[in-house]
């Protein structure tokens, strides 16, 4: 398969509330299942605190496959520094979509400044911890017992992970 990678725009929407729903119905712990309502995201485009990319295919431009979100503050001391988050549509999981769209962001996001990436994930997210592996990103840290996983009773990690972009 195809795809376009491009920044977020309107017409993506309705593709991406979709998408963070399904994540919410799976019971995904991550930042885009708590979005409450479409007006979040409409804040995502042309947003420089907020450098949002995603994928689609060739073959259907309008379904949104997998989303790559730089969030920054955009005082003089923090705004080359974003942290990122993504989520990946279930039919897209697995073909390495989300690093290929996350290495396309990074270099989208050092033309707008950007000089180091962040991403923090739960230790119990073997997905994510593969894509990490892939990108090259650097183990900063790691904040023991973040939180208990009620359907399991065991703690979970969150990591901290790097990466240098100039």
């Amino acid at each position: 398969m195809n795809y376009i990678f491009r920044k977020i725009q309107k017409e993506d929407t309705e593709s991406i509330w979709t998408l963070f729903h399904g994540l919410k119905e799976e019971k995904i712990d991550m930042s885009f299942a708590e979005v409450k309502d479409k007006e979040e995201i409409r804040d995502f485009i042309d947003n420089p605190a907020q450098l949002t990319y995603v994928a689609v295919s060739e073959e259907n431009p309008n379904e949104v496959l997998c989303l790559v979100k730089g969030r920054r503050e955009l005082t003089t001391e923090k705004r080359h520094s974003a942290f990122l988050s993504a989520a990946t549509h279930p039919k897209a999981r697995g073909t390495g979509l989300v690093a290929k769209l996350t290495e396309y962001a990074l270099d989208e996001m050092k033309k707008e400044g950007v000089t180091i990436a962040r991403i923090y994930v739960y230790s119990n997210n073997k997905s994510s911890m593969n894509a990490i592996k892939k990108l090259d990103f650097i183990h900063a840290g790691t904040v023991l017992r973040h939180h208990k996983d009620p359907s399991t009773g065991s703690y979970v990690d969150d990591l901290i992970y790097h990466r240098i972009l100039d």
